[in-house]
Formats: structure tokens, sequence, C-alpha cells
């Protein structure tokens, strides 16, 4: 059984009364009846720019959010975005395209504006680039650019996409442009997977104490 719709209302209504909220994002959401309550709530709150992160499949490839809620996502969250950003298997999801090489990542950023999303991040974490994790950024007025940093052969890659996402978030609350937000979020990722740590002996978490990596490329779409 989920989490009563009942309690989100009650955590939105607690926390607007409570707090002075600047950025906010939204993560996993299970199934559509939650991700609804999450929107109706958003409409009634100001809680600052609105980071998406679509979480719909996850690094292994298993299923996040009930087949029946990537609609809802596609039309009732994804119009209230500031930005959104999923991977490449999210971004086919909320598509319906095939994403398998940049020129189609560029046409995937431009469809999911079309969505309604004002700014987009598509990760390129899942692409097959041997030596680089190519990232397409698509800004609310057109600017268009790519994000690349070296891949590194580790396992502590657990929870990539949350920490980019909350970056981004935490960038925009402390009032930096939305461009300026996803280039600190990506050089502080790359940085927390290059400065790994070890803890037990699977798919490991970043290192959120690293400080952000240098060899983030910037270069024109």
């Amino acid at each position: 059984m989920g989490m009563p719709t009942k309690l989100i209302d009650e955590q939105f209504a607690s926390l607007a009364a409570d707090l002075d909220i600047r950025a906010c994002k939204t993560g996993m959401l299970a199934d559509a009846e939650h991700v609804h309550a999450v929107v109706e709530n958003l409409k009634r709150v100001d809680f600052g720019p609105l980071t998406v992160d679509p979480v719909m499949i996850a690094k292994g490839g298993a299923a996040l959010l009930a087949a029946d809620a990537i609609k809802t996502v596609r039309d009732e969250l994804l119009p209230l975005a500031t930005v959104v950003t999923p991977n490449l298997p999210e971004a086919e999801q909320l598509t319906g395209q095939s994403i398998t090489s940049n020129q189609a990542m560029v046409k995937a950023g431009h469809s999911l504006q079309g969505l309604g999303a004002d700014n987009v991040i598509i990760k390129g974490g899942h692409g097959d680039n041997p030596d680089l994790a190519n990232d397409f950024v698509l800004l609310a007025d057109g600017t268009a650019f790519w994000l690349s940093a070296p891949r590194i052969d580790t396992v502590r890659t657990h929870g990539t996409g949350d920490t980019l996402s909350a970056c981004i978030t935490a960038e925009l609350a402390k009032g930096r442009s939305m461009a300026a937000a996803i280039k600190t979020a990506k050089a502080y990722v790359a940085g927390t997977i290059q400065d790994g740590i070890q803890v037990g002996y699977g798919h490991g978490p970043l290192n959120h104490w690293a400080t952000p990596s240098e060899q983030v490329i910037v270069h024109d779409a």
C-alpha cells in the first residue's frame, strides 16, 4: 500500500506554512495517483523553480514508476517544470522516441520543451560513448550546449541522477541562473564519481564530500 495522498497534502501545507521555500524538486513518485496529488499541491503553493527528476527507470533497468503514471507525468507534471532532468531511457519514455545518437538527444530535448518543460537536461550516462558521458542541455531561451565528462571505471555511481537534480535545485535556490546551476551540478556529480569512496562491495554510493571536477567540458550544440 502506498503513502496516502492525504499525507502528501498535509506535508505540503505544513511546509508552506513553516518555511520560505525558494526552489523544489520531485523524484520517484511511484504511480499516477501520487503524481497527480503532487501536481495539485504544486499548483496551490509557490515553492520557486521546480526541478522535475522523472524517476522511471533505474540504472540497472528496473522500472521505478508504474506504466500508467508515465502519461500523468507527461501531461500534468512536465508543464510545471522549470527544468526536467531525464536519463536516456526516461527521455525515450516521455517522448516516445528512440535516442541512439547525439542528434536524437537534441530532437528529444526539443520535444520535452514542447511538452511544457522550460529547460531540459538529458543525461547521457546510459549512452554508448566509451570515453565520455555527454549531457545535452536546452534552455528556455533556445540556447543549447553539451556538458561532457570523462567516464570513470567504477561501480560507485548510485544516486547520480538524484544528486544532479538536487544540486540544480540548490543552486537555483541561491538565485543562480539555470545555465550556471546545471554546469555546477554536472561538475559536482563528476567530482563525486572521480573521488569515490568504498562502502560495501556492491553498486556503491557517490562521495558527496568531493570537490567539483575540473574536467567537465562545455561545448556548443
